[in-house]
């Protein structure tokens, strides 16, 4: 049984570093133009222009990974710098009654999964994340009909039970 186990591991390990590839956000060196960024990293989820011209593309990680990424460009289009966006700090930027999927996609790129709430007429984005006590978190962001944000929350990942999601145990 452990020799499976371990299969299943090193099988799941392998077939990620394929797929990922050598591209991370933590290897953009920065001054590099965004050209060079998206053809390292891909197509980002969303790109928002700031009123000076500066703008940030978003990274998503999800459904796998745990991040979103906040890759900063200066108004010449030159990399300045990185955020990770699942964190306190970011989720309040989600209003209530104010933002829309739209929004919430345009600031945290695609969700780990969409859930549909049909009792209530509601779905809900699950942004998966590490907390600072290295727990495994899920941040929700629920929307109305209309796709009208009408509540966060943070509750443990329903996704985590002890590891077991990764291997089908």
């Amino acid at each position: 049984m452990k020799i499976l186990k371990a299969l299943k591991v090193g099988t799941f390990l392998t077939v990620a570093l394929i797929l990922g590839g050598c591209a991370h956000p933590d290897l953009i060196d920065l001054g590099e133009p965004e050209a060079t960024v998206v053809s390292e990293l891909g197509t980002p989820d969303s790109k928002m222009v700031q009123p000076d011209g500066s703008f940030i593309l978003v990274y998503s990680m999800q459904p796998f990974g745990q991040e979103v990424y906040w890759m900063r460009f200066d108004k010449d289009g030159r990399y300045v710098g990185k955020e990770r966006a699942m964190n306190e700090e970011h989720f309040k930027l989600v209003v209530p009654g104010k933002h829309t999927k739209a929004d919430v996609y345009q600031m945290f790129g695609r969700c780990a999964q969409e859930y549909e709430f049909r009792l209530q007429d509601q779905t809900a984005f699950m942004y998966r994340f590490e907390d600072v006590g290295s727990m495994d978190m899920a941040f929700w962001v629920q929307f109305d009909l209309n796709g009208v944000v009408t509540e966060t929350a943070v509750t443990q990942d329903p996704w985590d039970h002890d590891g077991d999601w990764l291997i089908g145990i």
